[in-house]
């Protein structure tokens, strides 16, 4: 399966809500965001597999939303009390986040399949 790094951002940010409402927090996370950014991320992952088959596509889009869902987290703990929106997720985020997430031994076939691929951002 042919990776095109950009395509795979691009559909996974489309996969997120336009906003996120996020406000700080002294309990146990650092921010409160509306909707809940787990949430978004788990009702994702439900949407992959189905037939109850998980393919290769369903595994791009399990890590290009945990990577997504990871940069999104680092911006709100960051933030104030505002709106986020997802293209304040930029490509270079994304692609900083899946590339620390495939460098663990057990995902080198997907690391080189995806160091390989092209990106039209590169």
């Amino acid at each position: 399966m042919v990776i095109e790094k950009a395509k795979l951002f691009e559909n996974t940010r489309e996969r997120w809500p336009a906003t996120v409402y996020v406000r700080p927090s002294k309990g146990v996370l650092c921010f409160v965001a509306e909707p809940s950014l787990v949430d978004v991320y788990e009702a994702v992952e439900g949407s992959c597999a189905p037939s109850g088959e998980w393919t290769a596509e369903d595994e791009w889009t399990h890590l290009a939303n945990w990577s997504f869902h990871q940069a999104l987290w680092a911006l709100a703990e960051r933030s104030a009390e505002r709106q986020l929106h997802r293209n304040d997720v930029t490509f270079h985020m994304f692609d900083e986040r899946m590339r620390f997430n495939l460098s663990d031994e057990c995902w080198n076939a997907e690391r080189i399949e995806y160091e390989e691929s092209p990106s039209r951002f590169d």
